[in-house]
């Protein structure tokens, strides 16, 4: 088995089929985990999805992520690697703004149910107690304990280690060039360093799949959709659940090539808070639109008003694989024999990529699946029909790197006034903890030998930042190194912490008492020093 494509959905086919005794060999073009699944939220969602074969899959899926993460903590890599997942149950909320609005959430979580679907009505006080900050200006909430959330490259990557384990082989770099076809079979494809033979080969290429598809003398219906997320400064605990407008379950299922846009907002282990979405068929083009992003933050800030005083961070954009039906595309091809896909699953392939190695794995062995594999086959006209734009075997088009960009430092939307900055009174000796405006009890910490105050709740880096300390690490050559990715993606803000070095600044939540001493590679001893630049999350190693 050669699976092509190291995201989150080729990660958990190549785990899956390793450990159902394949003998699986992993390629990807560039590095594993580094496309659209580094470009993601890390959903895992039942609250999004109408009754039909994708709330299906969702929901064999959300039962196979704490079980399948359970394995690997019971495996040789431990429960150290299976929590690098950040697993988090943290479930969803689904919030109405208007009449309308509210008439047609209580009508979809009505319909959810009868599927199995765990969707509770909120009262205005039970959704004030869940999220403090929402907008005092909703007219229904819906409550889905089953939606969760992790960090996507880094599941990826617990995903491949685990795979190794079982044997299986990941190779980077490697780029399909074109196919080997004997008697009409798929045998083998052309890489950049050589030729793979196998006897299948899977498509999980995400939105590249129709030019990869392409090389190897098919048409495959997926086209780029994309997305756009803001990223806030790390913050004290703001935002609890996944929490979204109703409009987001409309602009997931429209098939309008122009902007859509819907309020989503969550929070990440690091503290910052994640703010999208939007949707738009533009092709391959990457380039950030100040516009989407003014139209994403509006909306956020409509559902929790006081991000209009937070700095954003930087933001980023990424392409979802689409299918017209809004249906990923699982199963053979029955155009070539030995070709089989696993690709489509559009924003949701965190979320599926479990269900779908399971039930490919299935179908592979020929067991009874665990629902109707007949929704996702291949031979759809939404796959097979060209429609205009569309990729053949005749043309290939190149595909552009995507790019990272950052918005201009402020608040969310333009003109929004600054938070408030309040010079620090020191504290008397042995006198109590004191609240500070926003909420969060002093802390105290040591940097460099110096006193610096922060809020209890926030990272490392935050309190950092908030005392005008932008650089706590030197390169070789003593270029300055402080906040970077604030995700945890990257390795730029690592400091030493009580005499533990290369902690990683975004990820560490500040406490009472800490001493901090910045790191240059110049003068590390001792210890593994810290690196010049980002290191992937997606190494497969």
């Amino acid at each position: 088995m050669v699976i092509l494509g190291a995201g989150i959905v080729g990660a958990a086919c190549a785990r899956e089929l390793a450990h159902a005794g394949f003998d699986v060999t992993v390629l990807d073009r560039a590095g594993a985990a580094g496309a659209t699944t580094a470009h993601g939220e890390g959903n895992i969602l039942v609250s999004d999805k109408e009754p039909g074969p994708e709330l299906q899959l969702a929901q064999l899926s959300r039962d196979l992520w704490p079980r399948t993460l359970e394995s690997v903590a019971a495996g040789p890599l431990g429960q150290t690697a299976a929590a690098r997942a950040e697993w988090a149950a943290k479930g969803g909320i689904v919030v109405a703004t208007t009449a309308a609005g509210a008439d047609a959430l209580h009508a979809f979580a009505d319909r959810q149910r009868t599927a199995g679907v765990r969707a509770e009505p909120l009262t205005r006080a039970q959704l004030a107690h869940a999220e403090p900050h929402i907008t005092a200006g909703h007219t229904a909430a819906v409550h889905y304990p089953d939606d969760a959330q992790v960090q996507p490259a880094a599941a990826a990557t617990v995903l491949l280690a685990d795979a190794r384990a079982a044997g299986a082989r990941v190779h980077t770099c490697q780029e399909v060039r074109s196919a080997v076809v004997h008697g009409g079979r798929l045998t083998a494809v052309r890489t950049d360093t050589g030729r793979h033979e196998a006897e299948v080969f899977l498509d999980a290429a995400g939105p590249w799949s129709a030019e990869l598809s392409a090389r190897l003398g098919v048409f495959l219906g997926v086209h780029p959709r994309r997305g756009e997320v803001l990223v806030t400064t790390p913050l004290p605990p703001t935002v609890f659940h996944k929490v979204y407008d109703a409009d987001y379950v409309d602009a997931v299922g429209s098939g309008d090539g122009t902007l859509q846009t819907s309020a989503v907002v969550e929070s990440t282990a690091a503290g910052t808070v994640l703010i999208g979405s939007s949707r738009r068929r533009v092709g391959f083009d990457d380039r950030l639109r100040p516009e989407v992003l003014s139209a994403v933050a509006a909306k956020a800030v409509r559902l929790f008003p006081a991000l209009a005083r937070v700095p954003a961070m930087r933001a980023y954009g990424g392409f979802r694989p689409y299918v017209t039906d809004h249906l990923p595309v699982i199963g053979p091809d029955p155009r070539l024999p030995g070709l089989w896909h696993a690709t489509g699953h559009e924003g949701a392939g965190i979320g599926l990529s479990l269900g779908t190695a399971h039930l490919l794995r299935t179908l592979l062995l020929d067991e009874t699946p665990p629902l109707d594999p007949t929704p996702f086959r291949v031979d759809r006209p939404a796959v097979t029909e060209v429609t205009e734009g569309s990729a053949t075997p005749e043309q290939s088009a190149n595909r552009p790197d995507t790019r990272w960009g950052a918005p201009r430092s402020g608040g969310l939307l333009e003109g929004a006034e600054p938070p408030d900055a309040r010079p620090a009174r020191p504290r008397g000796k042995g006198a109590k903890p004191r609240r500070k405006p926003g909420g969060g009890t002093e802390l105290h910490l040591t940097v460099d030998g110096a006193p610096v105050q922060g809020t209890q709740g926030q990272t490392l880096a935050a309190t950092l930042l908030a005392a005008g300390r932008t650089s706590w690490r030197r390169t070789t050559t003593s270029a300055p190194r402080g906040l970077f990715c604030a995700i945890g993606t990257c390795f730029d803000c690592l400091v030493t912490v009580n005499g533990e070095p290369d902690v990683r600044a975004c990820r560490r939540r500040a406490a009472d008492g800490d001493v901090l001493t910045s790191q240059s590679r110049s003068t590390n001893t001792g210890h593994r020093p810290a690196p010049d630049r980002d290191r992937p999350r997606g190494d497969a190693r």
